[in-house]
């Protein structure tokens, strides 16, 4: 439940109410303007976000995706967000301990991705049925397995249940975090 500030305190419920529904409409319209793959992974985030499980680092990286999802900013293509790719270049470029953190990274989301897909093979699991048992979109499975997203810890764990394994079979770093 959101806090209620000092100033709100005394108002009715009705003003409340409204004032929150003001707040929430450029989301809600944002939300109902996405593509209906982004809608159902922004409506997921939500749902992660409602049922706090998240630890402050997690909670920070769905708020700051949900942004992303819903208020993307477009490049000078038109394309939405910040390129990664081109992100991680520059701090490489800016930073050595950007580039030692991002190098780490990376040997940790190969190392995901091809436990994921060793333990999916062993399992007989497909993407589209370990992304049913996480009420995920499949292509969100597909693109932690290209390495084109980072699954939040709250995933590895779920992932690790789904797969029958301990989240450090997944991501062996897990523990040190």
């Amino acid at each position: 439940m959101p806090q209620i500030h000092e100033e709100n305190a005394n108002r009715s419920p009705d003003v409340l109410t409204a004032s929150a529904l003001q707040l929430a409409s450029p989301v809600v319209v944002a939300l109902m303007e996405c593509d209906p793959d982004l809608r159902e992974e922004a409506v997921n985030l939500f749902k992660q976000l409602r049922c706090n499980d998240l630890d402050e680092g997690d909670r920070v990286s769905t708020l700051t995706l949900l942004a992303e999802l819903l208020f993307p900013n477009a490049d000078d293509n038109g394309i939405p967000g910040l390129d990664l790719e081109e992100a991680e270049g520059l701090a490489k470029q800016i930073s050595a301990e950007a580039k030692v953190a991002l190098q780490e990274m990376d040997k940790e989301e190969q190392l995901f991705a091809d436990r994921l897909r060793v333990l999916m093979e062993e399992k007989g699991v497909t993407q589209t049925r370990l992304a049913a048992k996480l009420e995920i979109h499949q292509s969100a499975i597909a693109m932690m397995l290209q390495r084109k997203c980072r699954p939040q810890k709250s995933t590895v764990v779920r992932m690790a249940r789904a797969l029958d394994v301990a989240p450090e079979e997944l991501w062996p770093p897990f523990t040190n975090k």
